[in-house]
């Protein structure tokens, strides 16, 4: 019987099942786009690498901020004023050693850890504590309409208008639908999101009454907050890790659950999520939305434009653990990442194909291959050709990288185990003629396929085919 060339899916999201035999899918620092093009119906890309810009001092990167054009970032004990060119300047130090939460009004930047509260003023490049003991403690900062709005556990505080260092003890509220602790109040679109452990409470500022804000009936959400540094938001959404361990976004009043089963079922494995971070960037006109969760040694990212089905992880090693990133800032055009585990900054470039000179291990598990593409669901199946339908002749001049290759592995026990590890070359630099092939004869009932590289060149892969035919039962 003659073998049949059935074209194949390669893209996808990181999907891994309660069972592995329905779905192994991962994808890991690569990353799955919508093809406007409509050369295939989802292109794979290989994640920016990251080249160094500058240093701060010794420490652990806490938060990075944009005030005025300017970038600042908080490394160790000590507030950076960053340059366009990656120089850090001093500008004071900065008390506690959690991630901070920041808020300006252009001129007064406040940043918040832990109960610390701090004021910092371009006009005089210094740092003094806020003594106000109505916003002193508090655990977070936002700002609307010329004041700052502060958090504490049973209570929000809204400053004195155009001073964010004074506050009335009047001006304060909590939540009134239901009974409910306030672990962050955040501004998006004009409304202010009050995150409880529980529930979270639209309000807006209607410019009358102590506090002049009212809380909006019709938007109450029944979801809270399960980790204080997850929020974030772009143009369009804002993002949270609820309390339910799932992922939302919202936006006009309405609210939408973006985890998958999948990613549903790992963060609920997970033995701690409080310490989960978050931030939304946009690249190349894709939004999209990170969460590390440091204890466990995660991070995930969603593209926005793909839904549910626009997850895929990145990871800084060759065993699938976290991005050591924690904070973005994006300044004259360029995404500026922190690192989690030293005072390094760095520039997310398209260009770039290695974090900092380390090699990236890029890993793409594929959907199962199986009878049901050639009719015949349960039967066994045989191959003899697999191609990845892809941009070639993408090698470096000289060294690693000169002669790139992808290394493609086989299971055919629903993931659980990989063998048959072959190598296929996809072409020295201006080798654009080169089919990328991985010939192997093999019987299954159900194939998955791994893909995996650590060449520092640019992988995009379109599509794929396999060759097939039917092997009796």
């Amino acid at each position: 019987m003659p073998f049949d060339t059935i074209p194949v899916n390669i893209a996808g999201p990181s999907y891994q099942s309660r069972s592995r035999t329905l779905s192994s899918q991962s994808t890991i620092n690569f990353y799955h786009e919508f093809d406007e093009g409509g050369k295939s119906p989802l292109v794979l890309h290989s994640w920016p690498g990251e080249k160094l810009i500058g240093a701060g001092a010794a420490g652990i990167g806490r938060g990075s901020h944009i005030m005025a054009g300017v970038e600042y970032r908080v490394v160790g004990s000590t507030l950076f004023e960053v340059s366009s060119a990656g120089a850090h300047t001093s500008r004071g130090t900065v008390k506690g050693s959690d991630m901070c939460i920041f808020a300006n009004d252009g001129s007064n930047m406040f940043i918040v850890n832990a109960g610390f509260v701090q004021q910092y003023s371009n006009q005089s490049n210094s740092i003094v504590d806020v003594t106000d003991p109505d916003i002193a403690g508090s655990i977070a900062v936002a700002y609307l309409n010329s004041q700052f709005i502060y958090t504490k556990t049973n209570q929000f505080i809204i400053s004195d208008v155009g001073d964010g260092s004074s506050a009335s003890a009047l001006n304060t509220a909590q939540a009134e639908s239901q009974p409910d602790d306030l672990v962050r109040a955040y501004v998006f679109d004009q409304i202010v999101y009050m995150f409880g452990v529980l529930t979270t409470e639209p309000w807006w500022n209607s410019g009358s009454g102590l506090p002049p804000f009212d809380r909006i009936d019709t938007q109450m959400m029944s979801i809270g907050l399960s980790a204080i540094h997850s929020v974030a938001n772009n143009d369009s959404f804002i993002y949270w890790l609820g309390d339910d361990r799932q992922v939302y976004q919202a936006s006009g009043g309405s609210f939408n659950r973006v985890s998958s089963i999948a990613i549903a079922h790992a963060i609920e494995g997970y033995a701690v999520v409080s310490d989960a971070v978050g931030f939304t960037m946009t690249m190349e006109g894709q939004n999209f939305y990170m969460i590390t969760f440091p204890t466990e040694g995660k991070t995930w990212m969603i593209n926005e434009g793909l839904g549910k089905n626009g997850w895929f992880q990145l990871s800084a090693d060759s065993l699938g653990g976290k991005y050591n990133i924690n904070s973005h800032a994006f300044i004259n055009g360029k995404h500026h990442f922190a690192d989690d585990t030293n005072g390094n900054l760095y520039e997310l470039d398209l260009n770039t194909y290695t974090n900092n000179g380390a090699s990236i291990h890029r890993t793409r598990v594929m959907s199962s291959i199986h009878g049901g593409l050639l009719n015949a669901p349960g039967k066994s199946v045989q191959m003899s050709r697999f191609e990845l339908i892809m941009e070639t002749g993408v090698g470096l001049i000289t060294g690693q990288g000169e002669d790139p290759i992808i290394m493609i592995e086989s299971s055919i026990d629903g993931g659980k185990s990989f063998q048959s590890a072959d190598f296929v070359n996809i072409g020295r630099l201006g080798d654009t003629s080169i089919r990328v092939e991985w010939w192997s004869l093999i019987t299954f009932t159900d194939l998955i396929i791994r893909m995996t590289t650590s060449d520092p060149v640019h992988y995009t892969i379109f599509s794929g085919a396999i060759d097939l035919r039917l092997a009796g039962r």
